[in-house]
């Protein structure tokens, strides 16, 4: 009977192991599993013109492998003469050097994190380039792509090569004559698991400031209290407003040092709660500033411009860790390369207002996008001027 209990027993226990060890390595591998987001793509803009000259329609695309093969890239697009941006976030497995391969026909330059890498931006026929960056694993680096076609052949194809998986050849075999007849190894395009749309680093949790006033309060009451039953001091105050009059610049002063570093939040544009949010933006994220807005064809800063920057500048000197891509754009009217020049010579006069009037110039990175990225409709002239505009992203 005793053998018969043992038995029973130790069938039991491993029966409670044989559930019990799936939960916990579920259990062990969740919050990893969580942390692991897959990537989603890229946001891509399709063009008529092969300089992004009118905005057809926009999608996200898991990778960037295109032959056409003479077909339209959208319906509504001829097969010719059209122009793509791809735009997102790139967060690599492994650290070490990647090398990108681009097979091309027409034109494509790469950026990442606004760095121009690859610059083959003219007409030819099918043309294979490489270029190399050291990344980081984990840290997601934005990334951009500008695709055009001129005629005939379309294709736009990025692919890579990852430090820990080296291209090798097949192994040798009777198959392709023991390595003679073996296709060399081609890199394959970045998977969309390495993909984001937006950034997809978390944006931390930032503490609420708690105003330190409770001693002041429960120091009030104390000190009130002997004036107000006292009927022979309430006589006196009618006239200390007289005596208030001549010392009210003397109140003055101490409010004019204290706004300084309190009060930054509270001078940002006359915007709603997106502007008011410029210092807790996340890490790419960004702000259209509604004030600032130009005269058609000019880079000059309007007065009431200078008096809304005024309130960003004093942001940006209280907290000198915030840093922003300050965005030029243009509306579409004229050529369009004359529109990206004026975007970013816009885009340089706000930094340059900014960073005389207490801003870092590291804290600052001026970019012209021209017109091609509209918000309000450039066919009808009372809308057309909202796209004559900055904005701030953060770094």
């Amino acid at each position: 009977m005793k053998r018969c209990g043992g038995m029973a027993r130790l069938n039991f226990l491993n029966y409670c192991k044989q559930l019990l060890f799936p939960l916990l390595l579920l259990l062990a591998t969740g919050p990893a599993r969580a942390q692991t987001q897959a990537g989603n793509g890229l946001m891509a803009e399709y063009y008529r013109g092969t300089d992004f000259t009118q905005f057809m329609r926009s999608r996200v695309d898991a990778t960037i492998s295109f032959d056409w093969a003479h077909q339209p890239p959208i319906a509504g697009m001829p097969a010719e003469y059209f122009s793509v941006r791809w735009t997102g976030w790139l967060r690599v497995p492994t650290s070490g050097r990647y090398v990108f391969h681009v097979t091309v026909d027409d034109g494509m330059r790469i950026w990442l994190n606004d760095r121009l890498i690859l610059d083959e931006w003219r007409p030819q026929p099918i043309s294979r380039f490489t270029t190399s960056a050291e990344l980081k694993a984990g840290e997601p680096y934005k990334l951009r792509v500008e695709y055009f076609q001129d005629i005939l052949d379309t294709r736009a194809q990025l692919t890579w090569e990852r430090p820990d998986v080296p291209l090798a050849p097949p192994p040798s075999s009777w198959r392709n004559l023991w390595g003679l007849n073996a296709d060399d190894p081609k890199p394959e395009p970045i998977p969309t698991q390495f993909l984001f749309v937006n950034n997809p680093r978390p944006a931390a949790a930032r503490p609420v400031p708690a105003v330190p006033k409770p001693p002041t309060v429960a120091k009030t009451p104390a000190s009130a209290k002997p004036p107000v039953p006292a009927p022979a001091k309430a006589t006196p105050r009618p006239q200390p407003p007289r005596r208030v009059t001549p010392a009210t610049p003397i109140l003055a002063k101490p409010a004019v040092v204290s706004a300084a570093p309190i009060a930054p939040p509270a001078l940002v544009l006359a915007d709603s709660d997106r502007t008011a949010r410029l210092a807790t933006l996340a890490v790419g994220e960004a702000v259209t500033l509604p004030d600032l807005y130009f005269d058609q064809g000019q880079a000059r800063l309007l007065p009431a411009v200078r008096t809304a920057l005024d309130g960003l500048a004093a942001i940006l000197h209280a907290q000198p860790t915030l840093r922003f891509e300050v965005q030029g754009h243009t509306d579409n009217v004229g050529n369009a390369e004359l529109n990206r020049q004026l975007s970013q010579q816009r885009a340089e006069a706000v930094c340059l207002y900014l960073t005389a009037h207490g801003a870092a110039e590291g804290q600052l990175r001026p970019v012209g996008y021209g017109g091609t990225q509209p918000v309000a409709d450039n066919a009808d002239p009372a809308q057309r001027p909202r796209n004559r505009r900055v904005a701030l992203r953060r770094l």
